[in-house]
């Protein structure tokens, strides 16, 4: 019995060291870094996790970061799967209720305006499995030209004891949206 353990352990621990030789660079960072910010805004939190890939010297809108005009399939709104942004409470986006949770968030940009979409479907990977009857929340904004900046960054601005808005700056272009959270918690 003692000798059937060992071998086990021993055929285990093989499986895992040949699986580790077999990856490129274990060692390697990740070319788009997870990231994650927060704030409270009045008694809600809010936060946003998402992955930041770099400019890296590429035109990031309307190359690497399709325009859909003819084709609206969404983008990630970041790399590696779904961005997800969470609200502690019931807010409101843009003027637009939307329930306490966590939603995927997708956009759907182009020249002119993006469309910004809060998903019920919040999964890591869901915009492989996207459904628009799964939207929670359409808006249309209009992206600005902002300062550069390499790696992809979402920020929380307070504006107010309850109010902020929320952008996505990426190489030389933002585009955000504003919440108001509840002025007492329940």
């Amino acid at each position: 019995m003692k000798r059937l353990l060992t071998l086990s352990l021993v055929a285990v621990l093989a499986c895992g060291l040949s699986w580790a030789h077999d990856a490129k660079d274990p060692g390697a960072p990740n070319p788009s870094p997870n990231a994650y910010t927060s704030q409270a805004v009045g008694h809600t939190d809010v936060s946003v996790t998402f992955g930041r890939p770099g400019v890296k010297g590429r035109t990031i809108w309307g190359e690497v970061v399709a325009y859909n005009g003819g084709d609206p399939r969404p983008w990630v709104a970041g790399a590696n799967g779904s961005t997800i942004i969470e609200f502690a409470d019931d807010v409101k986006v843009n003027g637009n209720e939307l329930k306490a949770g966590k939603y995927g968030f997708f956009i759907i940009p182009s020249e002119e305006s993006w469309t910004l979409i809060f998903s019920n479907n919040n999964s890591k990977y869901g915009i492989m499995q996207y459904k628009a009857e799964e939207d929670a929340l359409r808006l249309e904004v209009k992206p600005e030209k902002s300062e550069f900046q390499e790696w992809l960054d979402y920020r929380i601005e307070k504006t107010g004891m309850f109010t902020a808005t929320v952008s996505l700056h990426w190489e030389n272009v933002k585009a955000g949206f504003t919440i108001e959270t509840p002025h007492h918690k329940e």
